[in-house]
């Protein structure tokens, strides 16, 4: 028998009939994991996208999804029992700063007051 580190979430894909909300159940948290090399991969399993937006593990991913605080997964990598969600740092991005990219020609003169 195999070893698999992925159960940690199950997920279940929105349902494009009643255009649901993905359903995520939680199995065995583990935790945020940051890339080897410091590169964040354009599409990361569970534990790294934990990490990218900045939850302590899994199971604080999960959470969030089903608030609708944090994106849900795009899809599935593998079939079974190996099939694990997968998310885009791309739409990762798009969701958590929406039209707020920083442009530094803009920010110069502006009182740090103005920021908060």
């Amino acid at each position: 028998m195999r070893f698999r580190r992925w159960h940690e979430l199950a997920i279940q894909a929105a349902d494009p009939l009643t255009r649901e909300p993905a359903v995520m159940i939680r199995r065995i948290a583990l935790p945020a994991r940051y890339p080897p090399i410091g590169a964040w991969p354009a599409l990361m399993r569970a534990d790294m996208a934990a990490a990218y937006l900045d939850y302590r593990d899994t199971g604080e991913l999960a959470r969030a999804v089903g608030r609708g605080e944090a994106p849900p997964p795009i899809g599935y990598h593998g079939v079974g029992r190996a099939r694990e969600p997968v998310w885009s740092k791309a739409i990762i991005d798009k969701v958590t700063a929406p039209g707020k990219a920083m442009d530094p020609d803009r920010l110069e003169g502006q009182d740090l007051v103005s920021l908060v």
